[in-house]
């Protein structure tokens, strides 16, 4: 059994391949999409996209990618996930991560209006999703 599935950012495709398993961030919860999947068109959340490549890949061999929302479409044994921007791994390092939260937190706290306040939390958001994969780089390559 196997998923075509497409990671595309606006600086283009960062993944197209055949995969048994994907977990999408949704406005909903995270997802976990397979062949044969319902059709669906669902709204993309900031935080890891993970890629399990076979059946019997443990955890620790899942690919993860950062992402910052999007819209995810399904249709039979093809999937796109669709989004600004992508961070990969090899992108990203764990005390860099966690630095940019702690500023990000500190834009939060800082906000002087509603505006501010929407803007620094997404920009804690992403940096949320930066950390988290960061933090799986970390555990799975011990």
């Amino acid at each position: 059994m196997s998923l075509n599935f497409q990671l595309i950012s606006g600086d283009g495709v960062k993944f197209d391949d055949d995969v048994y398993e994907v977990l999408v961030p949704t406005k909903d919860g995270v997802i976990a999409i397979a062949e044969d999947h319902m059709p669906l068109l669902s709204a993309g959340a900031p935080g890891v996209l993970s890629i399990r490549h076979r059946s019997s890949d443990p955890a620790r061999d899942m690919e993860h990618f950062a992402v910052y929302g999007g819209i995810l479409q399904i249709e039979g044994k093809s999937a796109r996930f669709i989004t600004d921007d992508v961070t990969t791994s090899e992108e990203v390092g764990e005390r860099e991560a966690q630095e940019a939260m702690e500023r990000a937190q500190k834009l939060v706290e800082t906000a002087d209006s509603r505006q501010a306040l929407d803007e620094a939390k997404q920009v804690v958001q992403a940096h949320t999703a930066r950390l988290h994969l960061a933090q799986l780089k970390r555990r799975h390559h011990r």
